[in-house]
C-alpha cells in the first residue's frame, strides 16, 4: 500500500495542466496571530484592532488584514498533496505577491498550473515548475506565486 497519492510523479505531470486542489481552509485570527507573533512581524495592520479602527479609511473599513506569510503558507500546504507529496525537495519560489486582502474567517483555496518541466540531472527525479494561486470562494486571487520542486 502507497504512503503516498499516484499521480503526483514527475512524469505524472503535463505542461499547461492546472489542478484545482480540493481542500479549502478557513484562516483564524488564532492562525494569524500565532504566526505574526513567530516571525515577530511588526506591521500592526495585522495585530492592532485599535489602529484599525481609528483610521478604517486607511485600514479596510477597521478590519485587520491576515499576514501574507499565513495565506502563502496555507496556499502552499492545500496544494502540496496534488503537487509534492512525493517531492525530494522545494527548490524555490519566486515572483510571488499578494494580490488582494485575507481577512479573519477567509477561505482559500489552492490551483497550480504547470508551467514547466525539465531534467534534474539525475536518474530519480526531475523538476516541475508550478504557477501557484491562493483564491477565495468567488474566484478572487489572493496570492500567486511560482514554485518549482524537485
Amino acid at each position: 500500500m502507497s504512503i503516498t497519492q499516484d499521480g503526483s510523479y514527475f512524469e505524472d505531470f503535463t505542461v499547461g495542466d492546472t489542478l484545482e486542489h480540493q481542500r479549502g481552509r478557513t484562516i483564524t485570527e488564532m492562525d494569524n496571530h500565532m504566526f505574526t507573533s513567530l516571525v515577530m512581524n511588526t506591521a500592526e495592520l495585522h495585530f492592532n484592532q485599535a489602529l484599525v479602527e481609528r483610521e478604517p479609511d486607511t485600514y479596510y473599513g477597521g478590519k485587520r488584514v491576515v499576514y501574507g506569510g499565513v495565506v502563502l503558507a496555507f496556499a502552499v500546504g492545500l496544494a502540496s498533496q496534488d503537487t509534492s507529496e512525493n517531492a525530494l525537495a522545494e527548490v524555490e519560489m519566486d515572483n510571488g505577491r499578494h494580490t488582494n486582502p485575507v481577512f479573519h474567517g477567509d477561505t482559500i483555496f489552492a490551483e497550480s498550473t504547470v508551467l514547466e518541466k525539465r531534467d534534474a540531472g539525475r536518474s530519480d527525479a526531475g523538476i516541475v515548475k508550478f504557477k501557484l494561486l491562493g483564491k477565495k470562494p468567488d474566484g478572487t486571487v489572493v496570492v500567486e506565486i511560482e514554485r518549482t520542486v524537485l
